[in-house]
């Protein structure tokens, strides 16, 4: 069991200045962005939020949610748009999985900051659930949102590929051994789903000496995914993420193509 514990060292986050600069574009449009990093203890498996952190209970609301926080365990970073009460977009950085991430903060903290900016432009988003449906929606929302983040963060000259390619190359010789995952676990289908769409959307005529061995890597581990994302990719090619209707329409259909994954096999269709 994965458990929130409201404790720690007081806050302390500095930014670059192309980050810096960029926080406070977004805020221009009157919400703030709070960051916090979530420390995690692996021998108790609870997570931690230093003392100090501006808008503490407000990353709490959602670090004490369970669903929440199984999806977080598996990210390096996430964004929270909170509405009710002391509107703010919440940047968590996962200190669980900094041993990964920690010389490439920037990039962690830029694609965070790329999904605020989204949200700040008044782009349409999925509402975040419990269980399978929060899967989806993280997902669905992502596939869309990325497409934008890569053009901008391109735009501003922050570094976001070298640390992309380093964690796709780790991935796939951490799975040289890897089974199927179990029938029962869906989410992390559509997760390689979205990872998939991302790479062929986002490194597509890039040079990559890893590509063929992540490519034969997932058509192993995970071959039901292929047809979803051949069929994401495809329409995704086919559509300007930038104009505010399609972008909105990209949600639907990706939404549908990843359902179609999630519960193709399962008799627990509920959606």
């Amino acid at each position: 069991m994965v458990l929130l514990l409201l404790a720690g060292r007081l806050a302390g986050q500095t930014l670059t200045p192309a980050l810096e600069t960029w926080k406070k574009e977004i805020e221009a449009a009157g919400v703030p962005v709070l960051i916090a990093r979530v420390e995690h203890d692996k021998g108790a498996n609870t997570y931690s939020l230093p003392e100090g952190v501006e808008g503490r209970e407000l990353f709490a609301e959602y670090l004490g949610q369970i669903d929440f926080l199984r999806q977080f365990e598996q990210m390096y970073g996430v964004m929270v748009h909170h509405k009710k009460d002391k509107p703010a977009y919440l940047v968590m950085l996962n200190g669980g999985r900094a041993a990964e991430w920690g010389p490439f903060e920037e990039a962690v903290l830029a694609h965070e900051f790329g999904h605020a900016w989204i949200k700040s432009k008044k782009y349409p988003a999925p509402i975040f659930q419990t269980g399978l449906a929060g899967c989806l929606a993280i997902h669905t929302g992502d596939i869309a949102q990325h497409v934008l983040i890569r053009k901008e963060l391109e735009r501003r000259g922050i570094d976001q590929r070298t640390f992309w390619l380093k964690t796709l190359d780790e991935a796939t010789a951490k799975a040289g051994a890897m089974e199927r995952p179990p029938e029962h676990d869906r989410c992390i289908r559509v997760m390689q789903a979205a990872e998939l769409v991302d790479v062929r959307l986002g490194l597509e005529g890039v040079e990559w000496a890893g590509r063929d061995a992540y490519e034969t890597m997932v058509r192993r581990v995970f071959p039901e995914v292929e047809p979803t994302v051949a069929g994401i990719v495809a329409w995704m090619k086919s559509h300007d993420m930038e104009d505010i209707a399609q972008h909105r329409q990209a949600l639907g259909v990706v939404f549908e193509h990843l359902k179609a994954l999630a519960y193709g096999r399962s008799k627990a269709y509920i959606l």
